[in-house]
């Protein structure tokens, strides 16, 4: 049997200023977040501010990227030259990206509104696709804090010499050291603060605005945490 209408009142008033503010409760009110799911607009106010965080971001740890890719050995049948010009092609495609980065995270926030739709189908859960996209938008401000967040503390620590110290500690990972299998502290790693952070106020979010339950709230989000972890763990395969 499908969910029934959510009870939480939709937002009617539709002004700019608004939909700005209105980002500010996906951090920690559900209530007042389900209110602004049917906006027409609101994943675009939700989607440059999520974007202008994350530059910021990208911004402060490209210097420490670079760093890092130049201390990388030379592989084999590669001459000092061709090194520095493929980090310097590398450094360019990172900087084209963050022109297009509000395109970017509009295609990620799609996709995650799109699995959201489908599991919700599945679920007996009415929801349009706009709705799901406005949350996936509004939820996207946690990770992009969360990024901010990493971009300050490496700074604060120093030059890193690896991949993996651009990517602060936010989990149970901090207490394990380094010698812990690589593996492990990616899946620890992965429910850190921040992570919780965003899939509690998912998990509100969709239960209070399309009137489901908090059971069928966390079914209907399983599948993209599940993917998150996939993917998380994958990139860990290819780092060095």
């Amino acid at each position: 049997m499908a969910a029934s209408a959510p009870d939480v009142p939709r937002q009617t008033r539709e002004t700019v200023w608004d939909d700005l503010t209105g980002v500010v409760s996906f951090l920690a009110d559900p209530e007042g977040a389900a209110r602004r799911l049917d906006r027409k607009w609101f994943w675009l106010g939700a989607l440059l501010i999520s974007s202008a965080i994350s530059l910021a971001a990208r911004v402060l740890i490209m210097p420490l990227l670079q760093h890092v890719l130049e201390l990388r050995p030379i592989p084999a049948n590669v001459t000092p030259e061709q090194f520095q010009r493929q980090i310097a092609i590398g450094m360019i495609i990172q900087r084209v990206a963050n022109y297009f980065m509000p395109l970017i995270l509009a295609c990620i926030l799609a996709v995650q509104a799109l699995i959201l739709w489908a599991s919700g189908s599945i679920a007996g859960m009415q929801a349009k696709f706009r709705s799901l996209f406005n949350l996936t938008s509004g939820c996207s401000i946690i990770p992009a804090l969360a990024a901010l967040a990493g971009a300050i503390v490496v700074r604060a620590k120093g030059e890193p010499s690896t991949v993996a110290e651009l990517q602060p500690a936010f989990g149970l990972d901090m207490f394990l050291d380094e010698g812990t299998n690589r593996f492990l502290l990616a899946f620890l790693g992965y429910f850190s603060v921040f992570e919780i952070w965003w899939m509690v106020m998912a998990l509100l979010v969709l239960s209070a605005g399309f009137g489901v339950s908090k059971s069928k709230a966390g079914l209907v989000l399983a599948p993209l945490v599940i993917l998150g972890l996939i993917l998380h763990l994958v990139s860990v395969a290819f780092q060095r």
